[in-house]
C-alpha cells in the first residue's frame, strides 16, 4: 500500500482520526479556512500549549504524535525532536501498549515482580511494562527470552496492537502473521500507513498504528467463540472522546476552552490539560464554528487535544450582498444559492459572536460552515484589512505588532498579534517569527483590536516591465517576462517605467501585484564591506613614511575618470560579492571600513554615494544563552548584554580573509551557546543583525528551570545507577539526567535550576533550589506594574518576559498548574498580609539574566491561600 498520510483519514493527509462511539466518521479539513476569526474576548489567557516536536511538524505523522503525547503514551526527546525514523525496541513497544490499554498503574505494581523471561532484569524501567504485556497476552517471548533491546518487526507491532483490542491469534483465519495482518486491514488499522512486512518498525509508523488502534472497537468472545463488540473503543481506556463545535476563537480570561458538545444546548467551558494540543499546528481561530473532536482525560475534567473534523466540502466561502440576513432556522441566499440555517446557528463578525441573527450592512466575504445534515451551523463574516505590505514586526513582552507600509511609505497599519493569533504563510501554519519584510498580508481584527487571523503570502516575480495596459474590467495590467499580472497597488507603474530597470513584484494570495520595488529603491541597505582599497603606493621607499593614496581610474559616462576608491562588498539582498567605486571626496578609510557592516547608498549610475553607520564585524562576544526571542552575550566579569530577536533580525556567518572573505546567510538556528557573534541593534535593543564569527561548539547542557515533579533512580548494571529529576518546564513534564548529588539535593515543592558545570558528562551536576512554602514565601510584598511588566518584591525588581514560567498552586501546594501574568496581577491586588491571611503569595526565582539592569524572573509560583 502506498503511504499517503497517517491513518486519521483516507481523504485528507492532515486530518486526524475521529474517536467516536463505534463509528469512524471522517471529514476533510478545509483548505479555504483562511478567514476564520478569533474570540470576542478582550482579556485573553495565553495558554502554554505543549510543543510539537520540531521534526514532525507538517508531516503526516504530526497529529498522531501530538495526540499520543497528550495521552502520555509516547514522548519526544529532550532536544525537542521525536525522531520518527528511528527504530523502536521490544521493551519500548511493551510500554506503549501497556499505557494505551490503560494498564500503567498495573505496570507500576509489577515493577518489582520477578519476570518470567530469563533476559529481563528485575526493577529496571521496562520490567513492569513487560510483566503486564506478557500477562495480558499482548506480547510473547522467544524460548524463555524476551529480548527487550531488540528492534521489532512491522508485523509484530501489528499483532500486538490487534491483541490489545481483544483479538486472539488462534481465532483468526490463516497462519501467522497473515492472520493478524488481514484482521488489521479489515478494521482499518493501515489507513495511510505503508504495509512493510519484514522491516523494522520505526517510531513514526508505531505512532500512526497506535493512534489508529485507539479509535477501534474493543472485542471479546462469547461461549460460541463468536466475536462480541461491546461498543467501546480502546481510547476509552485512557481518555474520553466527544464531538463538539468550537464557539470561541481563543481561551477565555480563565484559560478555558469554549465549545458546545453535540447534544448539549449550552456551552461547555473546559480546562486544557498541561499537555493540551490543537492538532496539525492550528489555532482555535482556525476552528471557529467548526465541528471538532475533543479528547478529554479519562475523568473528563481536562481537555488533552482538539482536532478539526470539518470537511472541506462543508465550508463554503463566498461574497454576500448588502442586506443579506442570516437567521437561525431560516433560509437565505448567497451568490444565487439558497441555504438553510440550523436552529442553533451562530453568526460571527471578525471572530466576535453576533448571536443567532445578523444583516450585512455592506457586501462582505462570508464563510458558511455546514453540519452533517447540510444545514449551516455557523456564518463567519470576514472584513479583511487586505493586501498590505509588511514593513516590520515589533516584539513586546507578551504580544507583537505587525506594521505595514503603503507603496513603500511608512503610512500603513499597525496590528496587535499575540499567541492566540492564527498565522499562515503561503497556506501553511506559521509563527510571527516566520514573517519577513515585504510579505503581503491580510489581517482580520476583532472588536478588541486584536488580529485574530494573519494570512501572509510570499510570492515574487523579478524582471523588467514590458508593458502597462488596461483590461475590459478597467484593471491595470503589468506584463513581466511575457506574463500578464493584475496590479492592485496604490501607486501603479506607468508606461515610463518600461525599459531596462529590474523590478521585484510582490504578489498577493490571488497572484495580483500588491507592491513593487526596484534595484535603486533598495539603496541604503546594510552591506558587508570586505575591503576598501585606495591604491596605496610607497612613493619614496622610506618605511617611516606612510604610503600615499593614488586611487583608481574608471570609465564613467564613456570617459576615463580618476580619483576613485575600490570597494568590495557582499550584498545582503542577492548574497553576491560586488566590486564598486567611490569618489575620493568621500575620504573612505581603509582601516575604518575594512570588515564592517555598513549602510551603503548609490548614485543612479552605480557609483557609491555614501557609506555610513559602519560596525566592525570582526571579533565579537560569546553567546551565553539564546532563546527564540532573546540573545544573551557574555561580557566577562559577570556582565552581560541582552538583545531582542524578532522576525526582522538578519543572521550572517562570516569568515574574515581580506578580499577573499566569505559571508553566507544564516538562520536563528545557527546561533548556539558558545558561538562568538557581533550584534548590530537599534536603540531599543532589537537585534537588527547577528553576525556569527566563530562556532563555539559548546557541549555544555543548557541551564534549565522548572518546578520539581519527581525524581528516580534506575540500576543500569550490578554496580551502577542512573539518576534523573523530572521538572515541570513551561507546562510540560521533562526528565533530566542528574548526578547523585543533585538527586539527593532537590525535593518536592521546590523551584529547581539545573546547570551543567562539567560538560564532559551528559548530566546536570549543579543545582539551586528554592522552597515553595505558604506563609513563608520569598516575597513578603508584591507590586505589579502591568505596563512595564516589572514586579517588585522585598527582594528585587523583576522583569517578567515571554520566557518567564508562571505556575500556581493551592495553599497545601497541590494542584500545580501553568498560569499567566493576569494571575500575577491578581496576586498583586490581593497579597498576603496581617488581616488578609487568605491573600496570594508568590515565590520568584531569577533566571540569572538581566533586562534593562533588572533581573529577569525565571520562574514565578503563585500560592493561592484561599
Amino acid at each position: 500500500m502506498r503511504k499517503t498520510s497517517n491513518s486519521f483519514s483516507k481523504q485528507n493527509s492532515q486530518q486526524p482520526k475521529v474517536f467516536r462511539g463505534g463509528e469512524k466518521k471522517v471529514m476533510k479539513k478545509s483548505l479555504l479556512s483562511l478567514a476564520l476569526a478569533g474570540s470576542m474576548l478582550s482579556a485573553l489567557a495565553v495558554p502554554a500549549f505543549a510543543a510539537t516536536p520540531s521534526d514532525v511538524v507538517g508531516k503526516p505523522v504530526q497529529t498522531a504524535v501530538e495526540q499520543l503525547t497528550a495521552l502520555g503514551i509516547l514522548q519526544g526527546y529532550a532536544d525537542g525532536t521525536f525522531k520518527p525514523d528511528n527504530t523502536i525496541t521490544r521493551a519500548e513497544l511493551a510500554k506503549i501498549v501497556v499505557i494505551a490499554t490503560g494498564n500503567q498503574n498495573a505496570a507500576t505494581l509489577m515493577q518489582t515482580v520477578k519476570p518470567t523471561f530469563k533476559d529481563v532484569k528485575a526493577n529496571v524501567w521496562y520490567t513492569g511494562f513487560i510483566n503486564v504485556a506478557a500477562t495480558k497476552g499482548f506480547i510473547q517471548g522467544y524460548n524463555g527470552n524476551f529480548r527487550p533491546n531488540d528492534t521489532i518487526k512491522f508485523e509484530e507491532v501489528v499483532a500486538i496492537l490487534v491483541r490489545a483490542l481483544g483479538y486472539e491469534d488462534k481465532r483468526l483465519s490463516g497462519s501467522w502473521p497473515y492472520n493478524v495482518l488481514l484482521q488489521a486491514d479489515e478494521i482499518g488499522l493501515f489507513e495511510g500507513v505503508e504495509i512493510a512486512k519484514g522491516t523494522n518498525a520505526s517510531r513514526g509508523v508505531v505512532a500512526e498504528l497506535t493512534s489508529n488502534v485507539l479509535g477501534e472497537n474493543l472485542v471479546t468472545y462469547n461461549v460460541d467463540n463468536e466475536i462480541y463488540v461491546p461498543g467501546k473503543q480502546l481510547i476509552s481506556k485512557v481518555g474520553v472522546s466527544k464531538d463538539a463545535i468550537v464557539t470561541a476563537a481563543a481561551l477565555d480570561k480563565d484559560g478555558k476552552l469554549q465549545i458546545v458538545i453535540n447534544g448539549d444546548a449550552t456551552p461547555t467551558f473546559a480546562t486544557p490539560d498541561a499537555n493540551f494540543f490543537i492538532t496539525n499546528g492550528q489555532k482555535l481561530a482556525d476552528l471557529l464554528g467548526h465541528s471538532v473532536n475533543v479528547l478529554f482525560t479519562k475523568d473528563g475534567k481536562k481537555v488533552l487535544a482538539v482536532s478539526d473534523t470539518q470537511s472541506a466540502s462543508s465550508i463554503i466561502t463566498k461574497t454576500a450582498a448588502t442586506g443579506t440576513k442570516f437567521e437561525a432556522g431560516k433560509k437565505f441566499t448567497v451568490d444565487g444559492t439558497e441555504y438553510t440555517a440550523a436552529g442553533d446557528l451562530v453568526v460571527y463578525h471578525n471572530s466576535d459572536s453576533r448571536g443567532a441573527t445578523a444583516t450585512l450592512a455592506s457586501a462582505s466575504e462570508v464563510q458558511l460552515i455546514k453540519n452533517g445534515d447540510g444545514l449551516v451551523q455557523a456564518v463567519l463574516i470576514n472584513e479583511w484589512n487586505a493586501d498590505a505590505t509588511l514593513k516590520n514586526v515589533e516584539a513586546y513582552s507578551n504580544y507583537s505588532r505587525i506594521n505595514t507600509k503603503t507603496d513603500g511609505v511608512d503610512a500603513g497599519g499597525s496590528y496587535k498579534v499575540d499567541a492566540t493569533t492564527a498565522i499562515t504563510l503561503d497556506g501553511k501554519p506559521a509563527t510571527i517569527a516566520d514573517l519577513k519584510e515585504n510579505d503581503i498580508v491580510n489581517v482580520l481584527v476583532n472588536d478588541a483590536k486584536l488580529a485574530t487571523k494573519v494570512v501572509a503570502t510570499r510570492k515574487t516575480v523579478a524582471g523588467k516591465l514590458q508593458s502597462v495596459s488596461t483590461n475590459s474590467a478597467n484593471e491595470t495590467i503589468y506584463k513581466v517576462n511575457g506574463t500578464n499580472y493584475v496590479a492592485i497597488e496604490k501607486t501603479k507603474l506607468t508606461g515610463s517605467a518600461i525599459g531596462d530597470t529590474e523590478y521585484t513584484f510582490y504578489l498577493n494570495k490571488d497572484g495580483k501585484v500588491a507592491y513593487h520595488s526596484s534595484a535603486t529603491a533598495a539603496t541604503g541597505d546594510f552591506q558587508v564591506i570586505y575591503d576598501v582599497d585606495n591604491n596605496l603606493v610607497d612613493t619614496d621607499g622610506d618605511p617611516a613614511t606612510a604610503p600615499v593614496a593614488q586611487y583608481y581610474s574608471i570609465i564613467k559616462d564613456g570617459e576615463v575618470a580618476s580619483g576613485y576608491s575600490k570597494v568590495v562588498y557582499y550584498n545582503l539582498k542577492d548574497q553576491k560579492k560586488y566590486t564598486v567605486y567611490a569618489p575620493k571626496a568621500l575620504n573612505l578609510s581603509q582601516t575604518a571600513l575594512d570588515h564592517t557592516l555598513a549602510k551603503v547608498e548609490f548614485e543612479s549610475n552605480g557609483i557609491v554615494k555614501s557609506i555610513t553607520e559602519s560596525t566592525d564585524y570582526t571579533g565579537g562576544k560569546t553567546v551565553k544563552a539564546v532563546t527564540a526571542s532573546k540573545l544573551t552575550l557574555d561580557l566577562g566579569n559577570n556582565a552581560e548584554d541582552n538583545y531582542i530577536l524578532n522576525s526582522n533580525t538578519v543572521y550572517l556567518s562570516v569568515n574574515v580573509n581580506g578580499t577573499d572573505s566569505t559571508v553566507k546567510a544564516a538562520t536563528a538556528a545557527d546561533v548556539g551557546k558558545g558561538d562568538v557573534v557581533k550584534v548590530k541593534a537599534d536603540a531599543a535593543g532589537n537585534a537588527q543583525y547577528v553576525i556569527i564569527t566563530s562556532d563555539g561548539d559548546s557541549a555544555e547542557l543548557p541551564t534549565v528551570q522548572g518546578v520539581f515533579v519527581s525524581k528516580a533512580v534506575v540500576a543500569t548494571s550490578a554496580t551502577d545507577k542512573a539518576y534523573s529529576v523530572t521538572l515541570n518546564v513551561k507546562g510540560e513534564e521533562k526528565t533530566f539526567a542528574v548526578s547523585v548529588d543533585i538527586y539527593n539535593k532537590v525535593a518536592a515543592n521546590e523551584v529547581v535550576t539545573l546547570k551543567d558545570v562539567n560538560s564532559a558528562n551528559a548530566e546536570y551536576d549543579d543545582a539551586t533550589n528554592t522552597a515553595v512554602a505558604p506563609l513563608t514565601g520569598v516575597a513578603t510584598s508584591l507590586t505589579v506594574n502591568s505596563d512595564t511588566r516589572v514586579i517588585t518584591t522585598n527582594v528585587d525588581d523583576f522583569v517578567v518576559t515571554g520566557d518567564t514560567q508562571i505556575f500556581s498552586v493551592k495553599k497545601d501546594l497541590s494542584g500545580l498548574a501553568t498560569s499567566n501574568f493576569s494571575e500575577v496581577k491578581d496576586a498583586g491586588d490581593d497579597y498576603y498580609k496581617v488581616g488578609n491571611e487568605d491573600g496570594y503569595q508568590v515565590v520568584v526565582v531569577a533566571s540569572g539574566q538581566t533586562i534593562g539592569g533588572n533581573p529577569e524572573a525565571g520562574v514565578i509560583v503563585i500560592i493561592n491561600n484561599k
